[in-house]
């Protein structure tokens, strides 16, 4: 598997990296509703349109 990085932007994880190794191309195009510690809501993260898949952007707070 090839090694992949994952960095977030903005938001309550702004600057975090993880390890992606297993995650497809189609996981990283669409992004994720990512679980903060602290919070009640999850926070929406994913690649900006025709972007990097590897840097996802904040788009708000989700009730899940």
């Amino acid at each position: 598997m090839p090694q992949r990085t994952l960095r977030y932007l903005g938001g309550p994880l702004d600057g975090e990296e993880i390890d992606a190794p297993d995650w497809t191309d189609e996981d990283l195009r669409i992004g994720a509703y990512v679980i903060v510690d602290g919070w009640q809501d999850r926070a929406d993260y994913s690649p900006e349109p025709g972007g990097d898949p590897l840097v996802w952007h904040y788009r708000g707070p989700v009730q899940v």
